[in-house]
């Protein structure tokens, strides 16, 4: 498993015994990004049925008018509106995938 907290660039790769000292990291660093916008797009999945969530439990709505407001509107009305204990497994596959539509508005 490849470590993506750390730059491709530090790994090392002896090519031509030694004689050739250029590597290009290309791959491993776009394999690397690939796994973190993974990971990012997960984390923000996440935050979006925590915000949900806890808007819904405190009886707040944002103002539809604004960017927010909108986001928030399309977010609510694809999420679960049950607040108890539970898995939240399919809210956050709900969301990651309403992310494509909130980053196009």
């Amino acid at each position: 498993m490849c470590n993506t907290a750390y730059p491709a660039a530090l790994g090392h790769a002896v090519l031509s015994r030694g004689v050739e000292e250029h590597a290009s990291f290309a791959s491993q660093s776009a394999r690397q990004t690939l796994q973190a916008a993974t990971s990012y797009r997960l984390v923000l999945a996440c935050e979006l049925v925590a915000v949900v969530r806890a808007l819904r439990q405190r009886g707040l709505t944002p103002a539809p008018s604004s960017p927010v407001g909108a986001a928030f509107a399309q977010a609510a009305a694809l999420l679960d509106p049950r607040d108890e204990d539970r898995p939240l497994t399919d809210d956050v596959h709900t969301a990651a995938a309403l992310l494509d539509t909130l980053a196009a508005t």
